[in-house]
């Protein structure tokens, strides 16, 4: 028979191993929104008229700003104003309904206004983008081999931004090689406004199918931000560039075109993202003689940094050189990995 002591010491080791393995839950901050939505957890960021909001149990949640009725934080958080200034402390709501911020460390709340925030907990500026790599291998009645792979990356600062961009493919079928190109580009934006921006940008083309040993592109011009938010994004740009292409077989060719691009970014939900990025090169002296290259993407996201990709690129040259077809399409499907989001 189990003595009473023994049940004791029983029941005060299951007490104390339920206190230490399930710590009791503990919030850094509420928000009350909507038609009487409560949401427990922390403020991940603030953008655009949109909080974001992390919980233990559901996907960070945007929160337009208009919709919430009170907020309180215990997580100190670092607010950058539209006027330049930073200020650090707690979110409260004060009696009056109004929202404010208790400084850190002065204890001191100071009244704050949504439309007066620039952003909250802004992540450090950093590199962000993607690297995707697709490919096949086939065996018997023909030995095909293909490798695509290419990188993204961006940098942006208050009003400056870096972009970086590379593509490389390879085709061999039974032991003889059908297509390999490379692509890379540079882009150095900088914003006089919110929307408009100067450029200067470098492009370079390598592909012995296209009778290229290397296509150089440098040139500069103005940019436009059409559409500029976490769900889709548009710029259009023009400038003028120094054209060169250094053929294998021919005479190489020198001259100046213009420069019309496109970058366009559609998020149609969490999982799936539409891109299209166009570059055109009308000869200013010809217009009707171009190049055109457009990569038009489909990404389908099955983890929060890895998604399978589709893509079509369509290269184009309106006078190529004699025995080499005016238009190139590929199609690639291949696996990436963003990151710094």
């Amino acid at each position: 028979m189990v003595s009473s002591t023994a049940v004791r010491k029983l029941f005060f080791f299951f007490t104390l191993l339920t206190l230490v393995c399930v710590p009791p839950t503990s919030w850094a901050g509420e928000v009350h929104f909507g038609d009487g939505n409560v949401l427990k957890g922390t403020i991940h960021s603030f953008k655009e008229g949109k909080l974001t909001f992390s919980t233990d149990y559901a996907k960070k949640i945007k929160i337009p700003v208009e919709e919430i009725q009170t907020i309180t934080t215990e997580e100190v958080v670092t607010v950058e104003l539209k006027t330049g200034g930073i200020l650090k402390g707690r979110l409260v709501t004060r009696e009056d309904g109004s929202m404010g911020i208790e400084l850190i460390p002065m204890e001191e709340v100071v009244s704050l206004r949504w439309d007066e925030i620039k952003y909250i907990n802004r992540t450090p500026r950093r590199w962000t983008g993607n690297v995707f790599v697709g490919g096949s291998l086939q065996s018997g009645n023909v030995q095909v081999t293909s490798i695509s792979a290419g990188a993204e990356a961006e940098r942006k600062w208050e009003r400056d931004r870096l972009s970086l961009r590379a593509f490389h493919n390879y085709v061999e079928q039974d032991g003889e090689i059908n297509s390999r190109n490379t692509f890379g580009a540079f882009k150095f934006d900088h914003f006089f406004t919110n929307r408009f921006y100067g450029l200067i940008s470098t492009e370079l083309l390598k592909d012995e199918f296209k009778n290229l040993n290397l296509r150089a592109i440098i040139g500069g011009g103005v940019g436009y931000k059409f559409w500029d938010n976490d769900t889709k994004n548009l710029e259009f740009e023009l400038g003028v560039t120094y054209f060169s292409e250094d053929l294998r077989v021919g005479e190489d060719e020198r001259f100046t075109t213009a420069r019309i691009a496109s970058n366009l970014m559609y998020l149609f939900n969490d999982s799936l993202k539409f891109t299209n990025f166009l570059l055109v090169y009308p000869k200013i002296a010809q217009p009707a003689e171009y190049r055109l290259r457009n990569e038009a993407s489909l990404n389908t996201k099955f983890t929060e940094s890895w998604s399978f990709k589709l893509t079509h690129i369509l290269d184009q040259n309106s006078k190529p050189s004699p025995g080499i077809k005016k238009t190139d399409q590929t199609f690639i499907f291949s696996l990436q990995y963003e990151f710094g989001g």
